[in-house]
Parts: structure tokens; C-alpha cells; sequence
């Protein structure tokens, strides 16, 4: 295995392409007939809230952070001058209108008392430069960020396995016991699962994401687009995003990580009435004329091979490959809980393939995800008769 390297899954256009199937099959068995204008995501099927924010892109010490980085990882002097960490997203000191999109992770829309991950999707507009060919809008950035470190299934191969399992529960409730069954025959994947539900956070507003995934930062001269899948393919960096909380005033210091009252929760879920905690707290903290809430954007980069850009299971270690900071996220006071608001969440589309050349979502998952996203995307937009439009600031 080397460094900045993603390596092809044994028959992985098979299984993209039985998801790819998969997906408009269980699309149709959760939103077929009556239910079509009330299409939802297959997965992170919640919208807690569509807010707008800004994306800064910090004059960062570029020289500073690639010393950092030869001291943690073994390259060549070609390796590292190789690097440039200057350009797409990060070329220069810049502001970005976004729209972030708040979720929960779950295959359908639950209560938020419920154990599940939660997700912050966000789309910086006006970014300018080579797209890549599967990007569905014309100067946006997708950043696709969850609350866990980590996602739960290694291989395409057992992400369709347990994607067919659930997709046939939904079909006959006695193929429930498929999932638990599933899951009782893959017990990492059960424990990752497990882990991943044990947060409930206290706010959306103060919690920490990450992309788990991998994105290349630059591509080499001879790079061929064919070949990511079919052979191994090296970069001249890859690093994964994060979002850290941080305080709205300087010096922005992080903050620690709240958890929903347990008191509170033992409430809801005896209260026997629908709950929707996140999209109410946002509600009301954005609410506020002086709201803000703050996070700083923050890259980490692979420094050791054993650190797998293709198996995302694997938490890259932040002693060995700490994050660093080039940017700030921020969002400050609106109005949120309007229902044009709440369609507009629906309909906004994203994908880890949505956005810039040098930004390449590499990495089994990610390969998978830049198929299906835009399948998924389009079959919502279809039944829910929507003309899809890029959003604007």
C-alpha cells in the first residue's frame, strides 16, 4: 500500500452498478404511487433545516502546515513539492455564501430521540475552476460532513449486501430479521453502528463533523479519470475535511462537546408525541437578533498508509495527523421555519462529486456515493415534480 493511494475493489463495477439498481428500486417501494410528491432522500431522509451561512478561506501558512506535514509522513523531496495546497476552494483568502443542510442519518424520517447520526451538508457557491465531469451544478462545492469520524461499512460489495437487506425489509415487515441477521454476521460493522448512535448531541449549531471520507487535494499532470476503480491511483496529497465548533468571538476558541439533557430525553421519548428537537432548537437559537455560531474548517491529511483512504472504517488517528485549520464557518441570525424554507432543504442536491477537478472524492465509498447521490437526487426531483435549479446565494 502507498501513500495518496486508492486501490480498485474486486468487482466493484458489478456492485456500483447492482446499487445503482438498488437504489431506484427501493426509491420507488418507500415513495411509489400516492407518496411521489413526498419524496425523501433514501438515506439521511430527515431535513432538520436549510440555513445560510459564509465559508472564509483563511491566507493560510502553506509553508508552514507542509513542514508540519514532512515531519509526520515519509516523502520524497518530489513528494512534497509536488504539494500544493493553495488552489480550487483554498486558492485564495476569500468569502463563500452556503447553504448547509442539517440532517438526520436514518433510511426514513424517525424521532430525534431516537439513536442516529446526524449530518451537516454544505455548499459553498461561486467557486470557480475545473469541474469535476459527475458535478450536477456549475460554480458550487460539496462538502458532505457527518458527526462520527468514521462510516460504518468497508466495501461496496458489503454496502450492497446490506443496502438489499434493508431494502427487502421495506418491502415485507417480517424481512426485518434480514437486517438484524446482517448485522448479528458482521459484527465490526454492528459495533460501528452501534458507536455512532450513542451521541445525542444538545445542538447541530455546537457540534463537531467530519467527512470520513477521502478527497485528493490536486491531481497529477498525466491523471486519467478511467482509472479510479479499475487501478491504482496515486495523488499528490489526499486529506479528509472537519468541522470544529468554535466560539463566535475571538480568539475562537474550541468548544467542548454537549450532549443533549438525559432527563430531557427520557421526556421525549415517553411523551409518546412526535419529536423534532434539532429542527426546533435551530429554530430558536437562529432566532435570536445577536445568534452566531461558529466552526473552524479543517483539513487532515494521510500520513502513513495504514491510515486507508479506501476503507473508511479506519478513524485516521489526529495525534499522528492533526487537523489544521484554514477557514471559518459561520452562521448568524434567520428565520428558518418557513414551509418554502423546508421544501427548498428537500430539493437542495448533494454529492461528493459535485464540485471542483483538484477536490476528487477518492476512495471505494466515495466512489459509490458519486454514483448513486446523483441517481437518488434526480429519481426525488422526479416523483416530487421538482425542475431542479443551482442554488444562489
Amino acid at each position: 500500500m502507498k501513500l495518496f493511494t486508492e486501490y480498485p475493489e474486486k468487482d466493484e463495477t458489478k456492485y456500483c452498478a447492482l446499487m445503482s439498481e438498488l437504489v431506484k428500486k427501493n426509491m420507488d417501494n418507500l415513495y411509489g404511487g400516492e407518496k411521489k410528491k413526498t419524496a425523501k432522500r433514501d438515506t439521511h431522509s430527515k431535513t432538520n433545516a436549510a440555513v445560510q451561512g459564509t465559508l472564509e478561506i483563511f491566507d493560510f501558512d502553506e509553508a508552514a502546515i507542509k513542514q508540519e506535514l514532512s515531519k509526520r509522513a515519509s516523502l520524497t523531496e518530489a513528494q512534497l513539492q509536488a504539494i500544493s495546497l493553495k488552489q480550487g476552494l483554498f486558492a485564495k483568502p476569500q468569502q463563500y455564501p452556503v447553504w448547509l443542510r442539517f440532517a438526520n442519518g436514518a433510511f426514513s424520517v424517525k424521532n430525534d430521540y431516537e439513536g442516529d447520526t446526524r449530518s451537516m451538508s454544505v455548499k459553498a457557491i461561486g467557486v470557480e475552476g475545473e469541474r469535476l465531469p459527475q458535478s450536477h451544478e456549475l460554480t458550487t462545492q460539496d462538502i458532505i460532513t457527518h458527526n462520527t469520524e468514521f462510516f460504518f461499512i468497508r466495501t461496496i460489495k458489503d454496502f450492497h449486501s446490506f443496502f438489499l437487506a434493508v431494502y427487502r425489509a421495506g418491502l415485507f415487515p417480517l424481512f426485518k430479521l434480514l437486517v438484524l441477521l446482517w448485522l448479528k454476521l458482521h459484527p465490526y460493522e454492528s459495533t460501528l453502528l452501534r458507536n455512532s448512535f450513542k451521541r445525542f448531541p444538545k445542538s447541530l449549531l455546537t457540534e463537531r463533523y467530519w467527512s470520513a471520507s477521502a478527497y485528493s487535494l490536486g491531481l497529477k499532470s498525466d491523471f486519467d479519470p478511467s482509472q479510479p476503480g479499475r487501478v491504482p491511483v496515486e495523488y499528490p496529497v489526499v486529506i479528509k475535511y472537519g468541522f470544529t465548533p468554535v466560539s463566535s468571538q475571538p480568539p475562537h476558541q474550541q468548544l467542548a462537546l454537549e450532549s443533549r439533557p438525559e432527563s430531557e430525553l427520557k421526556r421525549a421519548k415517553v411523551s409518546g408525541s412526535e419529536d423534532n428537537y434539532y429542527r426546533e432548537d435551530i429554530i430558536q437559537a437562529l432566532a435570536k437578533p445577536d445568534a452566531e455560531y461558529c466552526w473552524d474548517f479543517q483539513i487532515q491529511f494521510q500520513t502513513s498508509p495504514e491510515m486507508s483512504i479506501d476503507d473508511t472504517t479506519i478513524v485516521w488517528n489526529e495525534e499522528e495527523s492533526p487537523f489544521f485549520t484554514v477557514g471559518r464557518l459561520s452562521v448568524k441570525h434567520q428565520k428558518v421555519n418557513s414551509p418554502k424554507e423546508s421544501d427548498f432543504g428537500e430539493n437542495l442536491s448533494f454529492s461528493p462529486a459535485n464540485g471542483l477537478a483538484v477536490h476528487r472524492p477518492v476512495g471505494a465509498i466515495n466512489r459509490l456515493r458519486s454514483i448513486v447521490y446523483p441517481i437518488v437526487a434526480d429519481n426525488r426531483h422526479e416523483k416530487r415534480g421538482v425542475k431542479y435549479q443551482e442554488p444562489t446565494a
